[in-house]
């Protein structure tokens, strides 16, 4: 495996630990419009997938009032219900410290991206940070990690590793051409990631520093 000199990161169940806050505003959400709820493992494999179209494919016609709802809870307790996954900070330093190039592509909107970032100080580490506005498409499509790549000036993708928690990273990095790495700590069944076939699995963090 190439030593890295880029690795680009997801964010929500790969740097910070943000999903039962997603899934309790799902869940406030289709209460609150709907009265219903729906099953945790189909939500679980939208995540990675802009809010506006994972909303639009449930309920065509009713994203935009959803996304409001959505919105309004989710940022109301963000700071206080997200967490970072142990041994998250200290890999990110060391790789800052080696000289890695690395940047956070997620499909959250960057202002909350940020937000969550700066909450556990991760945020001096990366040098970019795009969001759902930053590409035309959206994972799994390869677009938003090709924009990333300009952005810094790649210029042989063979030196990138794009590291995710869901099917949609995977496959967003395959069709960019790029590496992928999946991570243990996913709420993805990793049934579901060995099907995509990452080109790594990173049982912890500092697992990143062998290919560096």
């Amino acid at each position: 495996m190439n030593n890295f000199k880029y690795i680009f990161f997801d964010l929500d169940g790969t740097l910070i630990d943000t999903v039962p806050l997603i899934l309790d505003s799902f869940n406030y959400t289709f209460i609150h419009h709907f009265g219903e709820t729906r099953p945790e493992e189909e939500t679980i494999s939208y995540i990675g997938m802009p809010l506006i179209n994972h909303l639009k494919d449930l309920y065509p016609g009713h994203e935009e009032e959803l996304a409001k709802t959505y919105r309004e809870y989710n940022e109301k307790r963000h700071d206080r219900c997200i967490g970072i996954f142990i041994g998250i900070f200290e890999t990110i330093k060391i790789l800052y410290e080696k000289g890695i190039i690395m940047g956070v592509v997620t499909s959250k909107r960057r202002e909350l991206a940020l937000r969550g970032l700066k909450l556990f100080n991760l945020d001096k580490f990366f040098e970019f940070v795009n969001g759902s506005e930053d590409s035309k498409k959206h994972k799994p499509d390869g677009d938003p990690l090709i924009v990333a790549m300009n952005k810094i000036g790649v210029t042989n993708k063979d030196e990138v590793l794009y590291v995710g928690d869901s099917p949609l990273d995977i496959l967003c990095a395959k069709n960019a051409g790029v590496r992928s790495a999946a991570v243990a700590w996913t709420y993805s069944p990793r049934q579901d990631l060995e099907k995509v076939q990452p080109d790594l699995f990173i049982e912890c963090p500092a697992d990143l520093l062998k290919y560096v």
